[in-house]
């Protein structure tokens, strides 16, 4: 995607990027907590699930759907998390998850709206993101980051919660 630019607008648009998903991060936490407290994922299994999602979400072949059907897939695989197939009222946690990292695409078009207005002008980097094409790859950039930010972040709450259950 950013083969037609140089090192530094490579670098200066990295770090408008990680400065960007900086200011998001504390409002993705909260939605973890929701999901994580909503669900009481920390009580369904000791083991955290997350680790194996999170691995696959790194992978070098990952993509938002490959993220998701690997998710969805937890919910029908012999052994799995009972977390996975956690249900509150008609809907399962399985699903609620797949529902938040597709949600994640609303603050990916957020921080890339952010980083255009962040860019003066003058600078090189502007032609690059005023680009409608290169818009569209650095979204689905930053969507896949976020959905990696998130499921590290739920991995680290799973284990809070589970925790916090030893000492009650």
């Amino acid at each position: 995607m950013r083969d037609n630019l140089d090192s530094f607008s490579r670098q200066q648009l990295e770090f408008r990027i990680q400065k960007a998903m900086g200011e998001q991060i504390d409002d993705i936490i909260d939605r973890i907590n929701t999901i994580a407290e909503k669900f009481s994922i920390g009580n369904e299994d000791k083991k955290s699930p997350f680790r194996s999602v999170l691995s696959n979400a790194v992978s070098p072949s990952a993509s938002i759907a490959s993220i998701k059907l690997f998710i969805q897939c937890q919910i029908g695989k012999s052994g799995a998390s009972p977390i996975w197939s956690k249900r509150i009222g008609n809907e399962l946690f399985a699903t609620a998850l797949v529902l938040q990292i597709e949600q994640l695409i609303e603050d990916a078009n957020t921080i890339v709206k952010y980083i255009r207005k962040s860019i003066p002008k003058n600078n090189p980097l502007n032609n690059y993101v005023d680009n409608a094409n290169n818009q569209k790859e650095l979204t689905k950039e930053v969507h896949l980051k976020l959905v990696q930010l998130y499921l590290g972040y739920l991995a680290r709450k799973h284990t809070a919660l589970v925790g916090e259950g030893k000492f009650k």
